[in-house]
């Protein structure tokens, strides 16, 4: 009898995914959404070598991973290594703007660099709405909303400046060079007025309206999160994390912002309660500074690893997409699989993402608040592996240890069946692209 219900519920699970695949892959080819998803992935690249940078400046650091660098000859090297992050992923949005505006220009059917060009423009003039000024002089721009903050900058910049140029073409609104001019400075004159129209729009959204899209974002967001330590606060932030990531957005970055001054707070406090005599299992707070890496990405980008893994075969770009992934995903850099498999606005994997998120983020609460996994009063380094974080962090509890186990055990299972689907549809698109190449 228990195995008819569980195979009922489980082919129920099977039908709701294969019902709504029809929709979710309609979706998939929207044009925008595939500039962004593949804007995103052209990006990768990028990604993995400023990920293997961070690792690198981890492993050479005083304080990195260590309080010691665990590669000491390496430590004066330290501060050139992390040079390359900050040029990579410190400023992806840049990469992805250029990767988004081309793929989105040869949907539209004209020029990648047209396209490349005119979202570069569109997202710069986004940003600013003055040039700073240096201390000793000279000019400078701020770069603070170059990284994953700028992402639906990015895209907002994208759409503007693509379907203004492709409305300018399509309706001959552009200088017309004789056939005799090579297309390179064609290209360039045709797209003089477009960019003009572009400029003038982003100018005016930045400039005369004083609107920046970055902080409006995080100000409408923001005041949702108060400083309570309880299941319901924290396994909301762990849901809005995962949907603002699903959108393009940095949800930790922005969560973080308001919650990082009250979790520092409660760390402390767990701190000086232990150290006061206070069994850990008393310690005064359940969320504190590093809880969420006992869940979030070990159920969501640790299961999408073994997935790649295991249909490798099927879907060829899996297996290299998964070995360059897999040492930045040890240390919880997840950028390289969020960004390349992708996981933002792919619509087959946005639904098991945030589920996922939130439900490990609730179970996680619970574990450690009834004793299982220790309260952690030690602060360890962000990057620091999730099972030593939950073994080291509380002072050794074996809980700490096997719990972001459990928790990418329960992500295998939630991502399945949509994983099946994804894998479907992947090998629907190999097969036609291979049909289409005869």
């Amino acid at each position: 009898m228990s195995t008819e219900n569980k195979s009922s519920f489980v082919d129920k699970i099977m039908g709701f995914v294969d019902k709504i695949a029809g929709p979710l892959t309609k979706f998939g080819q929207i044009p925008f959404i595939r500039a962004v998803v593949n804007g995103m992935a052209g990006s990768i690249g990028v990604t993995m070598i400023g990920s293997i940078a961070l690792i690198i400046f981890l492993l050479c650091s005083d304080g990195g991973l260590t309080a010691n660098a665990l590669i000491p000859f390496m430590k004066p090297y330290a501060g050139k290594i992390i040079l390359i992050q900050s040029l990579s992923m410190g400023i992806m949005a840049v990469y992805i703007v250029v990767a988004m505006g081309s793929e989105y220009a040869e949907i539209k059917g004209f020029s990648k660099t047209t396209g490349a060009v005119g979202a570069l423009f569109a997202f710069i003039l986004l940003n600013y709405n003055a040039v700073g000024q240096l201390a000793e002089g000279g000019n400078a721009l701020a770069i603070g909303n170059w990284g994953a903050g700028g992402i639906i900058t990015a895209m907002v910049a994208s759409a503007i400046s693509i379907n203004v140029i492709n409305f300018c073409y399509k309706r001959n609104i552009k200088i017309t060079l004789p056939d005799s001019v090579p297309p390179a400075i064609a290209d360039s004159f045709s797209s003089v007025i477009p960019y003009a129209i572009v400029g003038f729009i982003c100018w005016g959204i930045r400039t005369l309206l004083n609107f920046d899209i970055a902080t409006w974002i995080t100000t409408i967001l923001l005041p949702v999160l108060g400083a309570a330590d309880n299941v319901g606060m924290f396994t909301f932030q762990q849901f809005l994390s995962a949907l603002l990531w699903s959108a393009g957005l940095h949800g930790d970055n922005i969560t973080g912002a308001v919650t990082s001054t009250f979790l520092t707070t409660f760390t402390l406090e767990n701190q000086e309660a232990f150290l006061a005599g206070t069994a850990v299992k008393d310690l005064p707070h359940v969320w504190t500074t590093n809880l969420s890496r006992l869940s979030q990405w070990v159920s969501t980008c640790w299961p999408l690893l073994i997935l790649m893994y295991k249909d490798s075969k099927k879907v060829p770009q899996f297996k290299p997409l998964a070995n360059l992934s897999l040492p930045p995903a040890i240390f919880c850099i997840i950028e390289p699989i969020m960004f390349g498999l992708p996981i933002m606005l792919n619509p087959f994997l946005i639904i098991p993402f945030i589920l996922t998120h939130t439900i490990a983020a609730a179970l996680t609460y619970g574990a450690t608040a009834i004793g299982f996994v220790g309260k952690m009063y030690i602060s360890l380094p962000w990057a620091t592996p999730s099972p030593l974080l939950g073994l080291l962090g509380s002072g050794f509890s074996i809980g700490g240890f096997i719990w972001p186990f459990l928790m990418c055990a329960l992500g295998l299972v939630i991502f399945w069946p949509f994983w099946n689907a994804f894998v479907a549809d992947e090998m629907k698109k190999i097969a036609e692209a291979e049909a289409s190449a005869e």
